[in-house]
């Protein structure tokens, strides 16, 4: 029995189509079938309404965000303050996370929150139901990465394992 590789993303991948599809359902638009600007810039939204002038990243983590992924979300909110640089006026710009938790970096009085608004990024949280959810966790702790240097060094602080 072939077993996934602990990095693998396929439940997130599949997590951003049911989110884009509740987000659809509650804006009452349709996104198009492929996510094109009508600017020559060089990046790609995760979802774009062009009847009606909406761009859209998703984000698909459960809980609070560790390590890297604040950066993931600033690099988001960075890509949707440029495509609303270059887009004519009157484009939405959002960004929609499947959990309040994981949405609260850009809300609130945080430098990024305040950026937020500044560019005009509408936050959207639109829950999953359970059982998705419960598969993004899942999805979450199997690619929890940990350095295994440091990993030693703690573990000889600590001492030896009782066995």
């Amino acid at each position: 029995m072939k077993t996934e590789h602990p990095s693998n993303s396929l439940s997130q991948q599949e997590a951003q189509g049911d989110i884009l599809s509740r987000l659809q359902d509650k804006l009452g638009i349709k996104f198009d079938p492929e996510p094109q600007l009508p600017i020559d810039i060089a990046v790609q939204p995760d979802a774009v309404a062009s009847t009606n002038k909406i761009v859209v990243e998703v984000y698909a983590h459960i809980g609070k965000l560790k390590g890297s992924q604040p950066h993931k979300i600033k690099g988001d909110l960075l890509k949707l303050a440029l495509i609303g640089k270059k887009l004519e006026p009157g484009w939405r710009k959002i960004m929609c996370f499947a959990s309040e938790e994981a949405a609260k970096l850009v809300q609130g009085q945080s430098w990024v929150a305040h950026a937020a608004r500044e560019f005009g990024v509408e936050i959207y949280v639109v829950p999953l139901p359970d059982e998705r959810e419960n598969e993004i966790i899942s999805a979450q702790e199997r690619q929890r990465m940990v350095n295994p240097t440091a990993l030693n060094v703690q573990n000889k602080k600590a001492g030896p394992i009782p066995e």
